[in-house]
């Protein structure tokens, strides 16, 4: 448990007092913080400077963006993610041949190349199914280019292709081309902000690209990926922290509707920035409907299957 120094931590009590409290998501995000098992001390100190004794949720919050934004939104340098300051959740080893997944909102792209999010998806989707297109790749590394060149080099949140694969090809291995397929990848991702809630459908783009693409992007520095924290991003309700226990991945919430039994606990890591690339682009299309589980269902029963592995779990 994190930012236990002194039973009497007045970041701690505050946490504590918080995750008791009846704003739903600002408790589950206090609730991340109790549990969180996987902060060295190094980076207790590192935010416990951006927040001080926070008065009030406010000053919580303004603290952690501070903190996120100076140690690791960084524009250059190395996020505190991938320093040695975090080296017990650091991966050295991954198979460099195996695919990563990630799930992208394209709004922003559609916005700053002055187009319409049916525009930009039309254009990848045409790239996707048929590169040579004579007009989709000169649009697409003007996507990329202006994509790349706005990123910043956060860790990027991942998951692995073996694991959600199902949802993408059939036995065979041909594509599965219905048109659910971003919603199904959403949940079991629990990606839960991305949620349309009568408004528009948000137009996503699925990258997929081997650990070999994000190693050689800086052959030279071996720390390139982690086990995730409550520290490596901003807030967010849909994020659970993982036991140390014998845990070497992260475990992503799953938002998919069903019972317990159909729960999917599929592992997520951090990696460092990389460029996307053209040859990156798998698939675009529209996630239309609102996750299948509620974060509080998810979450219960995410707990349920991590219970025993949680020494702190009954204070909460």
């Amino acid at each position: 448990m994190a930012f236990q120094k002194t039973k009497s931590s007045s970041f701690y009590q505050f946490l504590k007092t918080t995750a008791k409290g009846s704003h739903p998501e600002l408790r589950v995000i206090a609730e991340n913080f109790i549990l969180e098992e996987r902060l060295t001390g190094q980076r207790e100190d590192s935010y416990e400077s951006h927040i001080a004794a926070p008065a009030n949720v406010g000053d919580w919050q303004e603290g952690h963006e501070g903190y996120v934004a100076e140690k690791i939104n960084v524009v250059s340098g190395t996020p505190e993610t991938f320093t040695a300051q975090n080296q017990p959740n650091l991966i050295s080893k991954l198979d460099e041949n195996q695919y990563l997944v990630r799930l992208e909102n394209a709004t922003r792209l559609g916005n700053a190349l002055g187009l319409t999010n049916n525009e930009l998806i039309d254009y990848l989707s045409t790239f996707i199914k048929n590169p040579g297109d004579k007009d989709a790749p000169a649009i697409v590394e003007k996507i990329l280019a202006d994509w790349n060149k706005t990123r910043d080099h956060r860790p990027v949140f991942v998951g692995f292709w073996d694991e959600v694969k199902d949802l993408m090809v059939d036995p065979e291995g041909k594509d599965r081309d219905a048109p659910e397929w971003a919603n199904r990848l959403r949940d079991r991702f629990g990606l839960g902000h991305y949620d349309p809630d009568e408004g528009e459908p948000i137009p996503v783009v699925l990258l997929r690209y081997r650990v070999s693409d994000v190693i050689n992007g800086r052959p030279a520095d071996p720390k390139f990926a982690a086990v995730p924290n409550v520290l490596d991003s901003k807030w967010s309700p849909f994020f659970c922290p993982t036991p140390v226990n014998g845990w070497n991945e992260g475990q992503s919430l799953d938002l998919t509707a069903g019972n317990k039994d159909e729960y999917a606990l599929n592992c997520e890591i951090v990696h460092r920035y990389i460029a996307y690339r053209a040859s990156y682009f798998y698939r675009a299309g529209w996630i239309t409907k609102s996750p299948g589980r509620t974060c509080e269902e998810a979450r219960r029963i995410h707990f349920s299957l991590l219970q025993n592995d949680y020494k702190y779990f009954s204070e909460l």
